[in-house]
């Protein structure tokens, strides 16, 4: 409740708390870049945040995943001091452009985890946007600089009715001119923001270009009686997108692409069509992180003995102790290369041979028609025994479910299409995989979280999990 009276009287400018700057005591670098390197080198860390700890639609943070790495207790801190020794005022606006959106996006994941306990969203904390900052050679600056005052070109803000930057002020110079495709790149750490990406001054065009119709495509959604919700993003900041109400409903109608769509806000822009404003302020952390279950991803395949291992020595015990808080999804698959064939059917080579494929086919069947507790019941029966790729109708006996639809779909081309996509699923995973089992947690892998999944899943999930004390975690 405390907290909540503070948030109002932040919002209200009847209190602003201290300003933090995040980089503030940050040891001096060993390197000195200039302003144009810097840029570069701020891109390629946002695409590493962006590979390593962003779900693959560039929604969800792993901010358990990220907090405990050491990109954040080391490569943070490195660019922080980096940060230090540039002057901005050297770039030229497409570098300045890119620089200040992936450094807004940067310092935004950075203030959430300092905001410890991780917060429900950004909106509860205090003057959240002014109240973290970096140092950014001879400049302070917090999240309301950058979009206000250098993106949006020292527009007046939204709510405020200020500008950030007064005629004397030296940051000035950083102001560009206002460009509303930024409102697709620019993430506040909220479900209803753009997805996070890394942007570089080389391609900032094409690439805000593209980031602006994606936001745009996703913005607009339909009630069953008609009317429209849209993005909030295009009311508070109105001024960007046209002179009016009307003239910013017509610009979304000419940037989304589908034609009904085109047509339902050209009738919200005469005033036809009903429509109302939403804004999802719910924090973009991925699963466990926001107190809700753990997900776990394991790769794997049914004949590599590691798999088998690890079904046996870590997957199955973790599940018995702590299946209420883990979101599971078994993926069999492992190094195998798949080729169609026609028909909608598919051929496959694996790593341990054809049986391997067949004891494939049977998982993947079950994982696509079963319960997960019966799935891990099941798969955890066949790995625990000597050949796993033959055994799915002696544990379909002894779990007690019926074999004729496994077999029959593991010898169908439904079994090979589910087995597949599988393979798509696999294929996808940044880093790719190299050694099976992979084992993701909240979407996030690496050698060193995959190594202590292997030898200990359950202090890893444990380890993960923001919710509730849970007595297999004490």
């Amino acid at each position: 409740m405390f907290g909540k009276l503070l948030t109002l009287l932040a919002w209200t400018g009847l209190w602003q708390p201290r300003m933090v700057v995040l980089n503030g005591n940050t040891p001096a670098p060993r390197q000195h870049l200039n302003a144009s390197e810097m840029a570069h080198t701020t891109s390629r860390f946002m695409a590493a945040l962006v590979e390593h700890f962003v779900s693959s639609d560039g929604q969800k943070v792993s901010y358990a995943a990220l907090e405990q790495s050491p990109f954040y207790t080391r490569s943070f801190q490195e660019f922080g001091g980096l940060l230090q020794n540039i002057d901005p005022r050297h770039l030229d606006d497409q570098e300045r452009r890119a620089f200040f959106i992936n450094l807004y996006n940067i310092l935004t994941i950075h203030a959430i985890l300092y905001s410890d306990p991780l917060p429900t969203s950004t909106i509860s904390v205090p003057n959240f946007w002014e109240r973290y900052s970096y140092k950014v050679g001879p400049f302070t600056m917090h999240l309301d600089d950058m979009e206000h005052g250098v993106l949006r070109g020292n527009r007046a803000h939204p709510t405020s009715g200020k500008v950030m930057f007064g005629r004397q002020d030296p940051r000035t110079v950083l102001s560009l001119t206002p460009d509303r495709r930024i409102h697709g790149a620019l993430n506040c750490g909220a479900m209803s923001c753009p997805p996070l990406r890394s942007y570089g001054s080389d391609n900032i065009d094409s690439e805000l270009s593209t980031a602006i119709t994606e936001f745009c495509n996703k913005s607009v959604t339909t009630n069953t009686d008609g009317s429209l919700v849209i993005n909030q993003i295009f009311q508070w900041f109105r001024v960007d997108f046209g002179a009016t109400e009307p003239d910013a409903l017509r610009w979304l109608a000419e940037c989304v692409e589908d034609v009904s769509t085109q047509q339902a806000l050209r009738q919200a822009a005469l005033g036809t069509r009903g429509f109302s404003y939403d804004y999802d302020w719910t924090l973009n952390a991925v699963s466990g992180a926001d107190g809700g279950k753990v997900k776990v991803e394991v790769y794997f395949s049914s004949l590599c003995p590691d798999s088998m291992r690890f079904f046996t020595d870590q997957l199955y015990p973790a599940w018995q102790q702590l299946q209420d808080i883990i979101d599971l999804e078994l993926i069999p698959y492992g190094k195998a290369r798949a080729t169609p064939t026609g028909d909608s059917d598919y051929s496959f080579v694996c790593q341990h041979g054809p049986d391997e494929c067949h004891g494939n086919k049977v998982m993947t069947c079950a994982t696509a028609s079963l319960p997960i507790n019966t799935q891990v019941q099941l798969l955890h029966c066949m790995m625990a025994k000597r050949y796993p790729a033959y055994t799915g109708q002696q544990c379909s006996e002894e779990v007690g479910i019926e074999w004729a639809p496994l077999r029959e779909c593991a010898s169908s081309r439904q079994g090979a299409a589910l087995l597949y996509q599988n393979g798509i699923k696999t294929a996808s995973l940044k880093p790719r995989v190299y050694f099976i089992p992979t084992i993701t947690i909240d979407g996030h892998y690496d050698s060193v979280q995959l190594r202590s999944s292997l030898l200990d899943l359950k202090s890893q999930v444990c380890a993960m999990y923001q919710g509730p004390p849970h007595q297999e975690c004490l």
